[in-house]
């Protein structure tokens, strides 16, 4: 185990993603295994910060006080296996994964914007990505966690072990589920303790925030591996058009359009883009990836031709836009992706600038209520912005870009946003967690009653408050 006490060395543990002011430590550990973990943890007694590969944007991983406890160590990767479970170490990163499952004819589908985060911190927020329109988040592979409580006790929890019954700890110990009737939010979600009547013990961790417990050995459930992607940007002239698509695709009955992703690209979005993709139309206001796998290779042109068909004299040319005609085109398509959070968070560096970024989502029934709410609310408010993201989930990203001068305003419009949001029944977080940013607007979300309700539930595993202090709570 090293152990880090210089200030320099201490350092890179006290900043992440999020642009935060750095925090405070007194010492980094660095365990080598999860058993050398459990014996620090059972002889400390300081507040613990867990740092995984730190892309977080919430602060979550920024300490406080105390000790930072970094996982980045405890990696290793097992099989898959016949009936297609993986299991690795938490700090295996997403993109360690994706090589490792290469030719093995198994697939990860959660493919969180940032490859290079770690399978705990995924668990952590209950990550997701583009594409979880089909598939879901994080927590729905999660097949079985080793969690390490602050103070040592561990347990290895499997799916089907339900709140209705105590968790049993390794030294015989037992903590049951406190009483309460909150139930989280239906809609994409990550905001929080996930809370739904006789869930499976392992739902209440994924997502917690890093503050129940750290992870073990953690094992993950794989599909079979789509045979190829069909994969296209439709380009619109007119951000209506592109809404009313949306609902036309994900209303359609057409056994061929299933797509797994589909993400939204504003106007200033594409301004941001066209610099590196001058490409883009000229009179593009809006744009659509859209990405759909495919089963087997013979249903390719098959797939195809019904996209052709259902696009077809559509309020838009599709003459302008692009599909996928080869791997190096998908890669493109997917570098076009993930480029405006790059882009933006490259900007806000260089200049200084903290980023306000929305992470929320709505049942499907607002969905055209909430995108006429979106454009009105900031065309009003006259702020620098982008928004773009996850739309088949009602899940889109409003990055505020506001100067030092206008962050007073951009918070109000920040605040408007979330209480029509969750006057619809929405969620403050889809993705990214809660972390030390978002708690404000979590306490909104669920109200000062169920608060206590869930800080019950946080006392059980941590009564003394010591892990991940002051990140949901």
């Amino acid at each position: 185990m090293i152990k880090k006490t210089d200030s320099s060395a201490i350092a890179p543990y006290l900043k992440d993603a999020s642009n935060c002011p750095d925090g405070k430590a007194e010492a980094v550990i660095v365990p080598d295994s999860v058993e050398e973990l459990i014996q620090f943890l059972k002889s400390n007694q300081r507040p613990v910060t867990i740092s995984g590969a730190r892309t977080g944007l919430t602060a979550s991983a920024i300490p406080l006080s105390g000790v930072v406890v970094s996982m980045e160590k405890l990696k290793g990767i097992e099989g898959p296996d016949a009936s297609g479970h993986l299991v690795c170490g938490p700090a295996v990163s997403i993109s360690e994964i994706q090589e490792h499952l290469k030719n093995s004819g198994w697939f990860y589908p959660p493919n969180p914007t940032e490859t290079l985060a770690s399978v705990g911190g995924t668990l952590a927020t209950n990550a997701s990505g583009s594409r979880s329109y089909k598939w879901g988040a994080t927590r729905k592979f999660v097949e079985e966690v080793e969690v390490v409580l602050v103070d040592g006790r561990c347990a290895r929890i499997s799916r089907g072990q339900t709140i209705s019954s105590p968790l049993q700890l390794n030294d015989g110990s037992q903590i049951e589920f406190p009483k309460m009737d909150y139930e989280s939010p239906r809609c994409k979600n990550a905001a929080g303790f996930y809370v739904q009547p006789n869930m499976d013990w392992l739902d209440l961790f994924v997502g917690s925030d890093g503050t129940l417990c750290l992870f073990g050995r953690i094992k993950l459930k794989l599909i079979a591996p789509p045979a190829e992607f069909l994969s296209g940007i439709l380009f619109l002239n007119d951000e209506e058009i592109c809404w009313r698509l949306v609902k036309a695709i994900r209303e359609s009955k057409t056994n061929e359009i299933s797509p797994c992703s589909l993400e939204y690209f504003d106007d200033y979005s594409l301004q941001k883009l066209k610099p590196e993709f001058p490409n883009i139309p000229t009179d593009a206001k809006a744009a659509l990836f859209f990405e759909q796998d495919i089963k087997t290779h013979e249903e390719y042109e098959k797939t195809l031709e019904a996209w052709f068909e259902f696009l077809e004299g559509r309020e838009f040319e599709l003459l302008d836009s692009w599909f996928a005609q080869s791997d190096a085109d998908l890669k493109k398509f997917h570098e076009f992706r993930h480029r405006v959070p790059l882009i933006v968070n490259e900007e806000n560096s260089r200049q200084g600038r903290v980023k306000l970024g929305t992470d929320m989502a709505v049942p499907d029934a607002f969905f055209l209520d909430l995108m006429q709410f979106y454009r009105g609310t900031l065309s009003e408010a006259g702020l620098p912005y982008v928004m773009f993201g996850h739309i088949g989930d009602n899940h889109l990203h409003i990055n505020l870009l506001p100067e030092k001068s206008q962050m007073e305003s951009a918070k109000t419009v920040y605040r408007v946003l979330v209480d029509r949001v969750l006057h619809w029944g929405g969620t403050v977080s889809a993705e990214h967690g809660v972390g030390k940013l978002k708690k404000e607007y979590y306490h909104r979300m669920v109200g000062d009653e169920v608060l206590d309700d869930l800080k019950a539930i946080k006392l059980c595993f941590d009564p003394k408050g010591r892990l991940g202090q002051s990140n949901l709570f």
